[in-house]
């Protein structure tokens, strides 16, 4: 997708770490879904209970911190870190482990374009990598579907 193409779908919301806007789903293969993350904002650790995610960096630049679950210490240990800056890929699956991504720069917004296959409904999520038996879940909802905001 072109720069104009993708503008169209996004919606940033300072109130909030970054939205989720629906670009694209047939609600049983695929969903598409623009990510507009606010300057200096990260998702929490989560899971990715479906085939995986593909990220595609839009505008900007995001890091991604990935972890593997210690059982003999109950947490989340940082097993990687990478960043990623406009055009470039990345993919993350369960079997990988868990992360968080992140927009680290202060000052600028970024977006990231991330397929799911099949479409996702929930997440758990580690608010407390320190306690990793104790996920909470997650219902995804989108802030705009289809470039139309959904409050």
């Amino acid at each position: 997708m072109k720069k104009e193409d993708v503008r169209k779908f996004q919606y940033f919301d300072g109130n909030k770490k970054y939205t989720r806007n629906l670009i694209a789903t047939d609600h049983t293969t695929f969903t598409l879904v623009l990510m507009c993350w606010n300057p200096g904002k990260e998702s929490p650790i989560h899971d990715h209970p479906c085939d995986g995610c593909w990220m595609r960096v839009c505008e900007g630049s995001v890091e991604e911190y990935r972890y593997n679950k210690d059982e003999s210490t109950d947490t989340l240990i940082c097993s990687s870190h990478f960043v990623y800056k406009t055009g470039q890929l990345a993919y993350i699956t369960d079997s990988m482990g868990y992360h968080k991504v992140g927009n680290s720069n202060s000052l600028k917004a970024a977006t990231t374009m991330h397929l799911y296959m099949p479409p996702i409904q929930k997440c758990k999520v580690w608010p407390d990598p320190t306690n990793a038996s104790s996920p909470s879940t997650s219902r995804l909802c989108f802030h705009s579907e289809y470039g139309q905001c959904t409050k």
